[in-house]
């Protein structure tokens, strides 16, 4: 039964896990999308050139570029951040570091694809970087802030368990 009562815990930790990957892709995705915004209508204002045209348009781009944040998060959780999740949770390994560098990767996999070429120095500009590299880092962040009190349960339970294994370690011997 004590195994059974381990997967369940596993799998409820998993299904955690999953929803503050959403939840952190969200405020990615909406940091993306208010960045993207302010940059379009910061050069609009700055150029004086505001008019309804190019605000729907910087509307249009903030909607674009925060759906295009959250597909490739969403798609990115469930194909890499649940099994790094699993995996790191076998090597019980709980830091937020590893998603930040599977986040960026990620931003960096999806601004190639968008490109169609890998990023080169030349490619990086304010709006590149807010938009492509702001929101990794704020997922990540957000993921491992969301995460802090499943990773300090985790931590309680295995040492709770190691207590209790070396407790009945100590009745076996006495006996």
């Amino acid at each position: 039964m004590d195994d059974d009562q381990e997967q369940l815990a596993h799998q409820i930790r998993v299904n955690v896990a999953f929803e503050q990957m959403i939840v952190s892709v969200l405020a990615g995705a909406f940091v993306a999308g208010m960045l993207t915004l302010i940059l379009d209508l910061g050069v609009a204002i700055a150029g004086s050139v505001v008019s309804f045209s190019v605000l729907l348009a910087a509307v249009l781009e903030t909607f674009l570029v925060s759906f295009l944040v959250f597909i490739s998060g969403f798609l990115a959780s469930i194909l890499i951040g649940v099994p790094l999740f699993i995996a790191l949770e076998k090597s019980k390994r709980r830091t937020m570091w590893p998603y930040l560098g599977v986040s960026i990767g990620v931003s960096i996999t999806v601004f190639s694809f968008i490109a169609g070429h890998i990023p080169i120095a030349d490619d990086f500009n304010a709006s590149i970087v807010a938009t492509i590299f702001a929101p990794a880092i704020v997922i990540a962040f957000v993921f491992g802030r969301l995460m802090q009190p499943i990773w300090r349960a985790a931590i309680l339970a295995d040492e709770a368990k190691e207590k209790a294994e070396r407790s009945k370690a100590i009745v076996v011997r006495l006996h």
